[in-house]
């Protein structure tokens, strides 16, 4: 299994927040702070519940409840009693704000405290995922408790969905590494991995749209303009594909792969020799692209199959038109097929050393070579080259014909 990373983001120095713990009216309150200073949690929550019976708007048995289930939650392992206990606090700290905002800046401070162990929660569950993958799974919600802590941390979405992608859940990533992007994260990776989950999860529009942000925000970046250029692909967007490879080419000609892709997308809109030509410059840049030779090769056969069509509709014209035809337009129109036919020999014959080369090349590298051999079994076919072409029947698989 691939192991997504660990994204790291700045975690602050856990400081002991000691919050208001001056002198309070309420004995109850009073009673709390002491059960507090003890780690008697449960006995400082029934204090505290006493004093908010006795005054529901009490935002300093509020700010103290928060701080009480806070360090509640971090003395508990059980992973579901413990984040139960951290939707409490967030309950209790946003009432104290509620009812005393002065009382924000000493709240904050509690959160962020809460949030730097959460995340170290994660990181330490993420970490056990190396061994154990269910951890990942774990991980995942430490890394979601602390989002809803700090919902402005786009570390920890992105992390949330590493260890959900780790855990074998990718498609649960999608939202973690959505409200990562929402929440100001830039990181390419994000793009790409999101652009990737969208694809696999029919939401193939989504991936160019986010590919496109992406490709402007990182114009110089390849992985992302590759990952573009195949959602345009894949979305059938072709004229914005051709556009943006041959921007890509013009801006980075010395670049393999953008010629390979550029080259490879002229032949699916018929546009051969132009394709041959960036298919060929990506050779002269790296002489072992083989699949840049078995694509020069097929771009040979299909103009060879281009030309076959014309001479089968010049043959039928002729047929149909012959009695009418004197016999200087007949000879005329048997020369211009004849002529086709030698064109046709042409590009089968310029296909051969291409994709010999593919098949050495192939073959060196360990892939199968057997549409190679299918092509080259053609070409050689259709120039006459019989024992060659019976050399690579069995490769071609039509050993048995």
């Amino acid at each position: 299994m691939n192991r997504f990373p660990l994204f790291l983001s700045l975690i602050f120095a856990a400081l002991l927040i000691t919050g208001a713990d001056g002198c309070s009216s309420d004995p109850n309150v009073e009673g709390a702070k002491l059960d507090l200073r003890n780690q008697d949690y449960d006995r400082a929550l029934r204090n505290l519940e006493t004093a908010l019976e006795n005054n529901p708007q009490n935002a300093e048995a509020y700010e103290l409840k928060g701080r009480v289930l806070s360090e509640k939650a971090f003395a508990t392992q059980d992973q579901d009693e413990h984040i139960s206990t951290i939707m409490d606090m967030l309950d209790a700290f946003e009432s104290a704000v509620e009812y005393d905002p002065l009382l924000t800046e000493g709240v904050t401070n509690s959160l962020r405290f809460a949030f730097a162990n959460e995340f170290q929660r994660g990181i330490q569950a993420f970490n056990r995922g190396r061994n154990d993958d269910s951890q990942f799974l774990v991980a995942a919600r430490y890394f979601n408790t602390a989002g809803v802590i700090q919902p402005d941390s786009s570390g920890a979405y992105v992390n949330e969905a590493y260890a959900y992608m780790n855990g074998g859940q990718p498609e649960s990533a999608i939202g973690p590494f959505e409200m990562a992007l929402e929440a100001g994260d830039t990181e390419p990776e994000t793009y790409r991995f999101l652009a990737q989950l969208y694809q696999t999860n029919d939401r193939s529009d989504d991936a160019v749209g986010l590919l496109e942000d992406a490709a402007a925000m990182y114009p110089e970046n390849v992985d992302i303009q590759t990952e573009l250029l195949n959602a345009y692909q894949l979305t059938g967007q072709i004229d914005k594909a051709l556009e943006r490879y041959s921007s890509a080419v013009e801006r980075d000609p010395g670049n393999a792969l953008f010629r390979y892709n550029y080259g490879s997308l002229l032949i699916q809109v018929g546009r051969y020799d132009e394709a041959i030509t960036q298919l060929e410059e990506a050779i002269s840049l790296d002489a072992s692209y083989s699949s840049a030779y078995y694509n020069i090769g097929a771009a040979h056969i299909n103009q060879a199959v281009d030309v076959n069509s014309e001479i089968s509709d010049m043959d039928d014209e002729l047929r149909e038109n012959r009695d009418s035809m004197s016999n200087d337009e007949i000879e005329a129109a048997e020369a211009a097929i004849d002529a086709k036919v030698e064109e046709r020999r042409m590009h089968f014959q310029a296909a051969v050393a291409p994709l010999e080369q593919a098949k050495e090349l192939f073959e060196a590298n360990g892939e199968d070579v057997g549409d190679v051999c299918r092509a080259l079994y053609q070409s050689y076919a259709q120039t006459n080259q019989t024992d060659k072409a019976q050399s690579v029947a069995d490769c071609a698989g039509y050993s048995d014909n």
